[in-house]
């Protein structure tokens, strides 16, 4: 018969087979992870990447064909015989228009002040008038820009659409 330990003998001994201690110290053997789990797991990030990228294109936006175009036709006709001078101008949305100035915020955030005279064109998918201009529309200015950055236009045209030239540019 087995001999009968005291409480504080039961406390001090192990029940289990071996060293304790080094069973808790031993460090846990890692399991593969299987292939499929990899490369479903490389899709999906692959897929969240994608997802943040085009909300990122729609937050921030990016220059579209139609942007580039006129800032082309703004920048000159790269050498062309016969070419004007370069004509300077802004692209952009209007936030305000107050008398004869249009406040004209461009896709950096900067806002640029438009002056505008008697001979100045507004269009607005016809023959406009400054007053028909609100905030939000968006407008490709044509004019000279000053040391400020200000420009003096001499059209203005409502909904980023090539602005025509006139005879006499």
């Amino acid at each position: 018969m087995p001999r009968r330990m005291s409480a504080d003998e039961l406390l001090e001994t192990s029940p289990f087979r071996g060293d304790l201690s080094e069973e808790l110290t031993a460090r846990p053997t890692r399991a593969k992870l299987p292939r499929l789990t990899l490369f479903l797991a490389a899709g999906v990030v692959l897929v969240a990447g994608i997802l943040v990228g085009i909300q990122a294109q729609k937050t921030f936006g990016a220059v579209d064909d139609r942007t580039a175009m006129i800032g082309q036709l703004m920048a000159g006709r790269g050498g062309q015989a016969g070419a004007q001078p370069a004509r300077q101008g802004t692209v952009g949305t209007v936030k305000l228009v107050d008398g004869a100035k249009v406040y004209v915020e461009g896709a950096d955030g900067t806002t640029t002040v438009v002056t505008t005279g008697d001979d100045t064109e507004v269009r607005i998918s016809k023959e406009g008038k400054l007053s028909d201009l609100k905030p939000g529309a968006s407008v490709v200015v044509q004019g000279e820009r000053d040391a400020d950055g200000n420009v003096a236009a001499t059209s203005v045209t409502e909904g980023g659409g090539v602005p025509r030239m006139r005879a006499n540019q």
